[in-house]
């Protein structure tokens, strides 16, 4: 029984919790940390930016490239599955 007096006690001295909302706050301390920040020259900028380009580019070309690869393997093994005869599908009838 005392101890939950004692729990009581202590709950009431406990300092009521602030509001989480303070965007006051919360752009003054953004602001200090935006301050903060080192920021790329516009040639860095520039580099950075057109090696971007390029990387994408050579990316997508490789992945083009690895696409036909296997569009003709797969096409490949289709004709040697099907024993070398050619397959009608339904839009080559329909003509």
């Amino acid at each position: 029984m005392a101890k939950e007096v004692e729990k009581k006690a202590a709950a009431a001295q406990k300092p009521a919790k602030k509001s989480k909302l303070n965007l006051k706050k919360y752009f003054k301390e953004m602001m200090g940390e935006v301050k903060k920040l080192t920021w790329l020259s516009a040639g860095d900028l520039v580099k950075h930016t057109a090696m971007v380009f390029v990387v994408v580019l050579v990316m997508s070309a490789v992945i083009w490239l690895l696409d036909l690869g296997f569009t003709a393997g797969v096409q490949g093994l289709s004709k040697l599955t099907s024993g070398g005869t050619e397959s009608t599908s339904v839009s080559d009838t329909a003509k």
